[in-house]
């Protein structure tokens, strides 16, 4: 019986042991404070600052407290297996933020709209409050503040990185960083995807414009076989009425050459286009 209890202690104590992230976390349970502290830490550093700014501070300092220990104090994520010191000071930082907001919920101006003037002139109570909540509970800089106040020199930054999203600024940022490879990836492939669209469209635009040029550069030409053939003299002399109807011809000969070189050039562009598009529409299939 006697060994039964024994073994049955020693595994509760195995698992309060393992509730904890690691062992300088549980070492830091010592260094984190009291609610009075925190409220009266950010009091004597208020300066002229209005009521709701103060507690929207407290509010956000004890909600980065409440979530770095709650992320170390539980390796599952479950709170109600920290051990009992953890869970009161759990208890007490989350009672204690939540006064805070009720409280500030329960004055008259709360749930007035804040217009124009107010934004400008900074007189939103709700806003001021949420703001300071906001800046701290999860800023670096509250963060680094908090921890360089309250934490020996050697666990500073790990409480800096418990209070990122998900318990560490370092993973979160990992994750976002993957994120955003994984985003820049998926556009690649709907990109590649598109591409042989993309692709053949444009290469319609060359095609059309080459087809113009050497309908237009064959219109010259008939115009000049028609003119030749009705104007040619028995020993083979294309004959004119004056010099300058001479220039004009030569002039349209050598326009419908460039209209042929050109169109040629720009039909063998869309030629190009539409061939690399049908090949990435290949390659894509694989």
């Amino acid at each position: 019986m006697k060994i039964g209890a024994v073994l049955m202690f020693a595994m509760l104590g195995t698992q309060a042991g393992l509730a904890w992230a690691n062992d300088d976390d549980a070492a830091a349970l010592a260094y984190y404070p009291s609610v009075e502290q925190v409220q009266s830490d950010l009091l004597a550093t208020a300066g002229d600052a209005e009521p709701d700014e103060i507690a929207g501070r407290q509010a956000g300092r004890l909600m980065m407290l409440h979530s770095a220990l709650a992320h170390t104090a539980s390796s599952s994520g479950n709170v109600s297996q920290a051990s009992r010191p953890a869970r009161q000071l759990l208890g007490a930082y989350s009672q204690a933020y939540r006064a805070l907001e009720e409280k500030m919920q329960a004055d008259p101006d709360w749930r007035k709209k804040c217009g124009y003037l107010d934004n400008l002139f900074d007189t939103c109570r709700r806003q001021r409050f949420a703001r300071e909540k906001n800046y701290f509970k999860a800023s670096p800089q509250a963060a680094q503040e908090t921890a360089q106040l309250y934490f020996p020199p050697g666990y500073q930054d790990r409480f800096v990185d418990l209070t990122g999203v998900g318990g560490s600024r370092q993973r979160f940022a990992d994750y976002q960083s993957e994120r955003r490879e994984a985003g820049r990836a998926e556009r690649g492939r709907e990109f590649r995807k598109k591409l042989p669209l993309i692709l053949g469209g444009l290469s319609l635009i060359p095609l059309a414009i080459g087809i113009i040029l050497f309908t237009l550069a064959r219109r010259i030409g008939s115009s000049l076989a028609r003119y030749e053939f009705h104007n040619t003299s028995a020993g083979g002399v294309v004959e004119f009425p004056s010099f300058e109807a001479s220039q004009a011809h030569e002039r349209k000969r050598l326009l419908q050459r460039l209209l042929g070189n050109v169109g040629y050039l720009i039909l063998a562009v869309g030629v190009l286009g539409f061939g690399l598009a049908v090949g990435v529409q290949i390659s894509n299939s694989q």
